[in-house]
């Protein structure tokens, strides 16, 4: 099952397999939420993504300055940022 966490390793997130689909994003809000030229954009259901935050730290960021007008939700870690 692939895994991954935050640099502080308080937030952890596990899905059931590798995506099918991912590209990558050269918008002005994804190269700035990323702090780089591109950001990678898995493509999975919501449900399949399971995020364990037992310290409560996660934080959501409601990203509403896009070209198409809708919000992205972006989720990050309120201890290290990522």
């Amino acid at each position: 099952m692939p895994e991954g966490h935050c640099n502080c390793k308080s937030i952890r997130v596990t899905i059931p397999e590798l995506p099918k689909h991912s590209s990558l994003c050269y918008c002005s809000n994804c190269k700035r939420a990323g702090s780089s030229a591109f950001s990678i954009v898995h493509v999975l259901p919501t449900s399949s993504v399971s995020i364990h935050d037992p310290n409560g730290v996660l934080k959501s960021y409601r990203d509403g300055d896009t070209r198409s007008g809708n919000v992205i939700v972006r989720k990050f870690c309120g201890e290290c940022g990522r």
